[in-house]
């Protein structure tokens, strides 16, 4: 990293005259006393803004290559240049010029009608720059620079697309799966490789996308870092698709990223390369972000899955992809959650049927006992009733009050008496059978039994008989 110093200190004596480059300090005021201050002392930030806008005002001829170009209505076009040869592994410094609208119409008037901004990606020009400070609202200050002529436009080359051809030819005889057709779209994406280079915008713009789902925990991004160009840039790349078919075959990757941004067509030699592509074909799911919208297609594009024109683009298909398992995930809950309540309602039902059924079934057994209790109450109150009133015809006819079970049979005084020959007037009358031990009445044959004892109750006494079996010989 460079370390540029704004006040280089002097050890006296006159000032170099100002020249292009030249890096001075500002002037110094003296103090009260007519003593300069050291160079190193705290000063405003209005003198350096000041410093800093002197130097940078002047003109320079400068040899790029046109990142994007972007049009600015009628005022003119905004360009993006990077360097006109980059190399290294991380991404060419970029900066953006402003080409007006009467500054391009010279241009075409010393070059030819021919020239067209759009037409200016992806080539290396020399142009002529006016630099300054601007001060931009709210984010401070910066470099503004204005294109001022175009001298010279270099041809768009070839032999990139010569080795990309070249390439594919070579992975269809080989029967290399390519393209679309490779694309299996994951259920659940969890685990994603990403293959950009360290310290680049592209690794940023998806990051930018993706973080709050790895801050969620809901997908996991493995990084690889490689250098896209360079005369290692082949290796490199090889090696980070080796290690992502690494990652594949330990975690399952749902899908691998491979993204870099914009610039020259010679930045994006290493993948056109066969090393490179076979590599990458050997990686399932792999979608490539390469460049912009004026890059263009490589053979890598050629053999991944999907091919998207910016890696922001790249990480918002993976973003998709996380947010339709969301969606698919809440359906299947919301199904979940209706067949739940269906189910709980239909057993719910089932469970107050078979309630009721039993309550029924209580209350039909609550009366059927209700009756036998009322049912023996009554003959209670019958058999209570009837002694009562045995005792009371007992009493009147002159017969014994009590009879002790096992007392031989006896008949009641009052049937005949001698002293009168006529019988009593005839009268409907009533007879009942109830059991000696008990006081039960007895109502069918079938509950006597032998030898068992029993009261005879009549409308004018009562009698203890005990039943006796008998035996009828027949002829």
């Amino acid at each position: 990293m460079r370390h540029h110093r704004f006040f280089p200190k002097t050890h006296g004596g006159p000032v170099p005259p100002a020249h292009l480059g030249d890096v001075r300090p500002p002037p110094v005021p003296p103090d009260d006393a007519g003593v300069t201050r050291p160079t190193d002392e705290i000063r405003e930030l209005r003198d350096l803004l000041g410093w800093l806008r002197q130097r940078l005002r002047g003109e320079h001829t400068v040899r790029a290559s046109v990142l994007t170009v972007e049009p600015l209505g009628s005022d003119g076009h905004l360009l993006l240049l990077g360097e006109g040869d980059p190399s290294g592994s991380v991404e060419p410094p970029r900066l953006k010029v402003r080409l007006a609208a009467a500054d391009f119409a010279a241009c075409r008037d010393a070059i030819g009608d021919a020239l067209d901004p759009a037409a200016l990606v992806n080539r290396t020009i020399v142009v002529r720059l006016q630099t300054g400070l601007r001060q931009r609202y709210g984010r401070g200050a910066g470099v503004q620079a204005r294109v001022t002529a175009v001298i010279s436009v270099g041809t768009l080359p070839i032999e990139g697309e010569i080795q990309r051809e070249r390439t594919l030819q070579r992975l269809r005889r080989e029967r290399c799966r390519l393209g679309p057709g490779t694309w299996e779209e994951p259920e659940d994406p969890r685990h994603i490789a990403l293959i950009a280079a360290e310290f680049g915008d592209a690794r940023r713009d998806v990051e930018h996308v993706l973080r709050p789902f790895e801050e969620n925990g809901l997908i996991r991004l493995h990084r690889i870092y490689a250098m896209f160009e360079g005369p290692s840039a082949e290796h490199s790349l090889s090696e980070a698709f080796a290690r992502a078919g690494e990652l594949h075959r330990e975690h399952g990757l749902s899908a691998t990223l491979v993204c870099r941004g914009g610039g020259p067509v010679e930045g994006f030699q290493a993948l056109n390369a066969y090393a490179t592509v076979r590599a990458a074909a050997e990686v399932p799911n792999l979608v490539a972000g390469l460049g912009h919208a004026g890059t263009p297609l490589t053979a890598l594009d050629a053999v991944a899955a999907r091919s998207e024109p910016t890696p922001t683009a790249a990480a918002m298909l993976v973003r998709r992809l996380v947010e339709a398992t969301g969606a698919r995930a809440e359906r299947a809950l919301a199904a979940f959650d209706a067949a739940l309540a269906e189910d709980l309602e239909t057993a719910g039902r089932i469970a107050l049927a078979v309630a009721l059924q039993g309550f029924a079934a209580s209350l039909g057994d609550l009366a059927e006992l209700a009756d036998r209790r009322l049912r023996q109450l009554h003959r209670g109150v019958e058999r209570s009733l009837l002694t009562g009133l045995a005792a009371a015809a007992g009493m009147a006819t002159g017969a014994m009050a009590e009879i002790e079970p096992s007392a031989p049979p006896v008949e009641v005084l009052g049937f005949g008496d001698g002293d009168d020959d006529e019988d009593p007037p005839w009268e409907p009358g009533w007879a009942l059978v109830t059991a000696a031990d008990t006081g039960l009445v007895i109502e069918r044959y079938r509950e006597l039994t032998s030898n068992r004892p029993l009261f005879l109750h009549f409308r004018d006494g009562t009698i203890f008989v005990r039943i006796v079996p008998t035996f009828v010989a027949y002829n």
